[in-house]
């Protein structure tokens, strides 16, 4: 069940930064008194229903078979909405959306959601379909940013990015095959991120409405990072030109 979280940290984590959760789950007999007597804490502070059921329970329900006696059921994750993100943004002279062409990987969608917040971001928008959608594991791999950073999902990316350009955004796009680097393009200002998927990149109708193609330069003798290192790297330029 993608979106069961497993173990008393995970579970600690998620009351602690807001996540919305259906139902904990603690198994009869459990040791470890002050943690779970926190998690129960956090959960009825925040009416979220405990339920104390048999430890064979939980261990059916478990993914991993890591649950230490706790795990928790996550709430439908709310979206934000894109012209609320646009509304927030709109007197803010820098701010960074990345845009993720079907990035399927909850992992890799975790992980850039980390590193955009972490950088100051603003959002982080994915199409409805053939994407990853936020689950537990993607809360966990993004340390808790899905409950402070705007994850918006559209219908069309094309349609997306000439909106935002409307709004005074300018769309790169990371491409191994453009011709500048990341720290040649005009990674400042109000920039639009476009990442694509690993293997097929960003598509056609997509490149179609980016401004600008940047790359990242390869010294080694691996042709690329995965999209989650490349999206923090040109997540973090943009940070530094906006830091100075």
């Amino acid at each position: 069940m993608s979106d069961t979280i497993e173990g008393r940290n995970a579970v600690l984590e998620a009351l602690r930064s807001g996540l919305k959760l259906r139902k904990v789950f603690i198994a009869c007999g459990v040791k470890g008194a002050s943690a779970l007597d926190e998690i129960e804490r956090l959960a009825r502070a925040s009416v979220i229903r405990v339920e104390h059921v048999e430890r064979a329970e939980l261990d059916r329900k478990s993914e991993r078979g890591a649950h230490q006696g706790v795990m928790a059921e996550m709430a439908a994750f709310e979206y934000a909405e894109l012209p609320n993100v646009l509304k927030r943004t709109e007197d803010s002279k820098a701010s960074l959306i990345v845009v993720l062409d079907h990035v399927t990987d909850p992992g890799n969608l975790g992980a850039i959601i980390r590193s955009v917040e972490v950088a100051g971001g603003d959002a982080v928008v994915v199409p409805k379909d053939r994407s990853a959608t936020v689950t537990a594991v993607v809360h966990k791999t993004s340390a808790g940013a899905t409950s402070h950073l705007s994850v918006v999902r559209i219908t069309n990316i094309a349609r997306t990015l000439a909106e935002l350009k409307q709004h005074g955004y300018w769309v790169i796009g990371a491409s191994e095959k453009a011709s500048i680097f990341a720290w040649d393009a005009p990674l400042e200002g109000r920039v639009v991120l476009v990442m694509g998927a690993e293997g097929s990149g960003i598509s056609k109708l997509v490149l179609a409405e980016c401004d600008v193609l940047a790359s990242l330069p390869v010294a080694g003798h691996v042709d690329s990072l995965n999209v989650a290192q490349a999206a923090t790297v040109f997540a973090f330029e943009w940070a530094r030109r906006t830091a100075k």
